[in-house]
C-alpha cells in the first residue's frame, strides 16, 4: 500500500490507473506513480525504505 503525499489517500501501487503517464516514452521506467483519486506523481519507495517502514509499523 502507498499514501498520497498530496491527498492522503491509500492505494495499491500496483492498481490500474497508478502507472504514471502513459504517452510517455518513459512510462513504467521512470519510477514514479500517479494518485488514482487526484494524479498527483511520486516518486516510488526503495525497497529498502518499504522495508523499513513497514518493519515500524509491525512492532
Amino acid at each position: 500500500m502507498m499514501k498520497c503525499s498530496f491527498c492522503g489517500f491509500e492505494f495499491d501501487e500496483k492498481a490500474p490507473g497508478s502507472a504514471s503517464c502513459k504517452g510517455c516514452p518513459m512510462s513504467g521506467h521512470c519510477g514514479r506513480i500517479r494518485c488514482p483519486r487526484c494524479g498527483f506523481e511520486m516518486v516510488k519507495p526503495s525497497g529498502l525504505l518499504k522495508r523499513l517502514l513497514g518493519r515500524g509499523k509491525s512492532e
